[in-house]
């Protein structure tokens, strides 16, 4: 198992963490990506903002050695989709990505295993996710094996494709 260095990002992280997200969706995707341009700006500023602690979120950044590997970003929960009120002691974990080239080496697992751990320090106790629901079963599994679980919420992303809302409670 490969172990890597998990701390929260600050602002010189920011560009390593936007190619960990843009390279893990390119893979995804087998390259074809049409809101690519869009979306790496939205993500770039959030983690900026992120960054500089301009809003309540905050990122996480994994380090193999000198090599950024692995990025989570996460968000205050907030009611009405996300553009209600801040729902206290739940986050939201926008993003997770791992470079593809090290899919399968366990890096998501404790990256998601810190995100819990600083959900917890900040008192938090649920996470809520969204992912997506077709041809994804390495990512429920490891869901589920961290104690999140289906709400039965579904919508379509951006470019249609069908996603599902996971919650973990530890209450």
């Amino acid at each position: 198992m490969t172990h890597i260095e998990v701390r929260l990002g600050h602002p010189g992280d920011v560009n390593s963490a936007v190619s960990v997200y843009e390279r893990s969706n390119l893979a995804h995707r087998d390259s074809d990506w049409p809101s690519r341009p869009s979306r790496v700006a939205q993500v770039t500023a959030s983690l900026h903002d992120a960054a500089r602690h301009d809003t309540a979120s905050w990122f996480l950044i994994g380090h193999d050695g000198g090599e950024a590997v692995a990025m989570a970003l996460i968000h205050p929960f907030r009611a009405r989709g996300g553009s209600g009120d801040v729902i206290a002691g739940t986050w939201f974990l926008s993003l997770i990505s791992v470079l593809p080239e090290r899919w399968g080496t366990s890096i998501c697992g404790m990256l998601l295993d810190a995100v819990i751990a600083e959900a917890d320090r900040r008192g938090c106790h649920r996470i809520s996710l969204w992912t997506h629901e077709r041809q994804n079963e390495h990512a429920h599994r490891l869901y589920r094996s961290r104690r999140f679980a289906p709400t039965g919420r579904t919508m379509h992303d951006d470019e249609g494709r069908p996603i599902g809302e996971w919650l973990c409670e530890r209450i």
